[in-house]
């Protein structure tokens, strides 16, 4: 059921999801959710949302089991990865062009004709998340395994129908390290070879060109939160900069050139953070979702690629000058009457750039929020999903967006 409450578009199903995913899908805001099958039916719905006609148009797929975690695949809208209820079974799956009432399996990365062909890190527990690597032309998904495994393994979907285990993080690296299960993962944006994860309150990053098998441990935050870090996030634009969030109800934004301290902490949450992610296009706008069934907006343009291409703009502006206002040949600068306007609009410039804080707060949702998507048609728009089936579409205020324009 689709519903309008003011700026805000709901669709609920009235099932319990936890799992929420914006498909790939360059021309429409499409997103897809699913159901955790246990006392209710085992689904799959997609839906598009047209934002000219606010309007929300969906399809239901039925499915084999529940659902627990899903992931869309950047480099093919109709493919999606999905995790069931218990964790034991992984899907790779196809959209229908036919109508048919449920999707293709394409392949099967937990359920092979022999154990020997399952992924030595998958073999106890299960999975309970799944990431697809941001970038088109490299075709990895990683897989975080349920206690007591606790590891990730990241295989090569190059040929869809037979994925092959490309990189381990292990029992025996856990074991090296010292480290609690593994909770979150997250991809470089600009890698094939780098990753992080979360492992209590730990932060670490991976090099995996070594060995595959024993991956190289770039950084270590031993106590990044001061509780269980559950979600984390590269920012695409300046993948150093890492978000993590978790049960301390803060969000953390880290450089990881110089890890020692937290670059800036947003603490606007009063329950655990499940999810935080970068905006795609504007890196200065933060999404973060959690139990206390909110969803967060947040401006971190400070720390942004806006904040560094505006210093390296101006750093570079009258660059055979010095910093009296004189050419390096000792002849004055003149001042133009643009140079008068900016002195004179410099108060009216400085309210209408956005800064740092919380720029929404969306409470539409009734019990946790899980996941918290943007749209990977249109930048402004994203999707959150609570327990109880309710997705909601927001759209970022008009106002921070003009300032982020202008």
């Amino acid at each position: 059921m689709a519903t309008n409450t003011g700026t805000s578009h709901v669709y609920g199903i009235e099932r319990h999801t936890l799992c929420l995913t914006a498909l790939s899908d360059p021309s429409t805001n499409r997103f897809a959710l699913a159901t955790l099958g246990i006392t209710e039916p085992a689904e799959i719905h997609v839906v598009d949302f047209d934002s000219d006609e606010a309007q929300l148009n969906s399809h239901v797929y039925k499915h084999s089991s529940g659902i627990r975690a899903l992931a869309s695949l950047p480099w093919d809208p109709q493919l999606l990865v999905a995790i069931n209820s218990t964790g034991t079974e992984t899907q790779l799956l196809k959209l229908p062009s036919d109508g048919s009432e449920s999707m293709d399996c394409v392949a099967a990365l937990l359920q092979p004709s022999t154990p020997s062909q399952r992924a030595p890190s998958m073999l106890e527990g299960g999975a309970h998340a799944v990431v697809a690597h941001p970038l088109e032309h490299c075709k990895h998904v990683a897989l975080v395994a349920s206690p007591p495994s606790g590891s990730v393994s990241v295989f090569d979907f190059t040929r869809n129908e037979e994925p092959a285990l490309k990189f381990m993080l292990g029992s025996s690296i856990r074991s090296a390290h010292q480290m609690d299960d593994i909770e979150a993962v997250a991809f470089h944006p600009a890698s094939l070879s780098l990753l992080s994860t979360t492992d209590g309150t730990c932060l670490r990053s991976w090099d995996m060109r070594a060995d595959p098998q024993r991956p190289a441990q770039t950084m270590v935050i031993e106590s990044a939160h001061s509780a269980r870090i559950r979600a984390l996030d590269y920012n695409p634009n300046l993948p150093y900069i890492i978000a993590t969030a978790g049960d301390d109800g803060c969000v953390r934004i880290w450089d990881a050139r110089s890890p020692n301290a937290p670059l800036t902490e947003i603490a606007n949450h009063t329950h655990w953070i499940y999810s935080v992610s970068f905006n795609p296009n504007h890196d200065q706008l933060l999404l973060s979702s959690g139990g206390d069934g909110l969803v967060n907006l947040e401006s971190v343009v400070s720390i942004s690629s806006a904040r560094v291409a505006t210093t390296h703009s101006f750093g570079s502006s009258n660059n055979n000058s010095n910093e009296n206002g004189n050419h390096s040949d000792g002849s004055a600068v003149a001042r133009t009457s643009i140079d008068d306007d900016r002195d004179n609009d410099s108060d009216d410039s400085e309210s209408a750039r956005a800064t740092d804080g919380l720029v929404a707060q969306f409470d539409d949702h009734e019990t946790s929020v899980y996941a918290a998507r943007w749209s990977q048609a249109d930048p402004w728009i994203f999707a959150s999903l609570s327990f109880d089936g309710r997705m909601v579409i927001n759209s970022v205020p008009r106002e921070e967006k003009y300032k982020i324009l202008l």
